[in-house]
């Protein structure tokens, strides 16, 4: 079993400044989160809900709706206006020189996990990306083939001040998302380039260019899924290359007992 040391959580409390101090949680070898990865089939994003739903398969009001209930107010608007904006930044060329970044996998994973932390993420993990993480297919119906081997899983808070606040009739339920999708793939933007630089392949996925199933690369990391994501933050994943670079966490421990293991989706 990993034992995380007095050091570590000093490191993630005081250095790193953590909101959401995640080096202090007990750490096992493999998830206690039961997960048959040969039944897991890869999906294609094209029959996710809100494409279904543009399509006008719930109806002539829900394909009306699924158009503009972002885009009708204001401030919303603005923030998709801006992740939209966002999405030609996620990959980008490579640098033909690799140079040495850190002492190990270790170190690595703690620098990336800093620099996540200086971009004003609010939770940061590293885990392996499995393969069933990845979609089938674009948006556009392109097949993808991704390779990286490691994901940087970032979280960023919808604002837990304003949830309080809303009376759940002042249509700022869609600000509060965008302003995690839009702050946390700027950050992922970033963090990508910032990987590239000294030659090491990474590509940012956040709405609206995404190629990964982002509960999927929670879940790699340790994290509870699509409950830690729609309940109060939004996040993006880096699937990057490093096999010899990154470190990837060990995952939490969330008991032992069956109603730990065997979690159906939405149980939160």
């Amino acid at each position: 079993m990993a034992q995380v040391s007095s050091l570590d959580k000093q490191f993630c409390q005081q250095v790193l400044g953590e909101p959401f101090p995640t080096g202090s949680l007990k750490r096992v070898d493999r998830p206690t989160t039961a997960i048959n990865a040969e039944d897991v089939q890869r999906i294609d994003p094209r029959n996710h809900g809100f494409r279904r739903a543009a399509r006008g398969e719930y109806g002539s009001l829900v394909e009306r709706e699924s158009n503009h209930f972002v885009s009708k107010h204001p401030l919303s608007g603005a923030l998709l206006g801006m992740t939209k904006f966002l999405a030609a930044q996620g990959d980008g060329s490579v640098a033909d020189r690799r140079v040495p970044w850190s002492d190990g996998p270790r170190a690595m994973s703690w620098h990336i996990k800093e620099t996540a932390y200086f971009l004003r993420a609010d939770m940061v993990g590293i885990g392996r990306l499995p393969p069933y993480a990845t979609y089938t297919h674009s948006r556009d119906g392109e097949p993808i083939e991704l390779d990286h081997k490691y994901a940087v899983a970032m979280l960023v808070d919808q604002d837990y001040r304003t949830s309080s606040a809303s009376t759940e009739h002042d249509w700022i339920s869609s600000a509060m998302a965008f302003r995690s999708y839009s702050t946390s793939g700027f950050i992922a933007c970033m963090l990508a380039e910032y990987i590239r630089r000294p030659g090491y392949p990474a590509r940012a996925h956040f709405s609206m260019n995404y190629q990964v199933v982002v509960p999927l690369t929670y879940s790699a990391v340790g994290w509870i899924g699509g409950d830690v994501s729609h309940r109060r933050h939004r996040g993006e994943p880096i699937p990057g290359a490093q096999v010899q670079s990154f470190g990837g966490d060990h995952p939490p421990s969330y008991g032992s007992g069956q109603a730990y293991r065997l979690r159906p989706a939405g149980f939160l």
